[in-house]
């Protein structure tokens, strides 16, 4: 397993800022790339690499059937790492790249490494790194999900409780949902508050289970 992933069926509009910016959820990205053929015209896929291998492990499992700009996107590990031709724009400099990147986007800072960070206030279409501090009994587990449901609709719907640090749909290596998945609140208190409120509530079209995780 590399540390770089492949993302497919992104829409036309996708930059490699949009790219990045939604892939920060699973971790640092070092460099994204959405692939143009000779005309420039986007060819719909891209390329993320991250600072480590979990970062990309953790997108394939949370980024997996997202959505951006209008399209569910799925990732998958590069097969192709490190061969694949295709131009591109591309955000956050390697080492002895001579190509400089782009200004960053407003609300960004950038780096010694020219990498463009995100703000320590996540935007609201995106939960905080997976490498939040976990604070004892914080973390949820949400069984008998709708097929349909994302992480972002997970996050919003828990959101009246507290402050949801993360959210996650499982799924499968095929790609396919496993109909449940984890919610991390800032607070055990928090946590406390979504069982009681949402434990038994329709949440689209299926009655939810809320309880702590005991994994976690």
């Amino acid at each position: 397993m590399s540390n770089r992933v492949y993302v497919g069926n992104l829409a036309w509009s996708v930059s490699w800022q949009d790219l990045k910016d939604h892939m920060r959820d699973a971790g640092d990205v070092q460099y994204s790339k959405v692939l143009t053929d000779r005309d420039g015209r986007s060819k719909g896929c891209g390329i993320v690499e991250f600072s480590t291998v979990e970062g990309a492990k953790d997108a394939i499992e949370k980024l997996t059937d997202t959505e951006l700009k209008g399209r569910k996107i799925f990732v998958r590990e590069d097969r192709e790492d490190g061969k694949r031709g295709g131009g591109g724009d591309r955000g956050g400099a390697r080492p002895n790249n001579s190509k400089a990147d782009p200004t960053p986007a407003e609300g960004a800072t950038s780096s010694s490494s020219g990498d463009a960070k995100a703000d320590a206030t996540p935007t609201p279409t995106t939960t905080t790194s997976s490498s939040s501090v976990k604070v004892e009994g914080s973390q949820l587990f949400i069984g008998n999900l709708s097929w349909d449901t994302t992480w972002q609709e997970l996050k919003d719907h828990f959101a009246s409780c507290g402050d949801v640090q993360y959210s996650n749909v499982a799924v499968g290596r095929d790609g396919r949902k496993k109909g449940f998945g984890f919610v991390r609140f800032a607070t055990a208190e928090e946590a406390s508050q979504a069982i009681e409120k949402m434990n038994g509530v329709e949440f689209m079209g299926r009655n939810i289970e809320v309880r702590l995780d005991n994994k976690a």
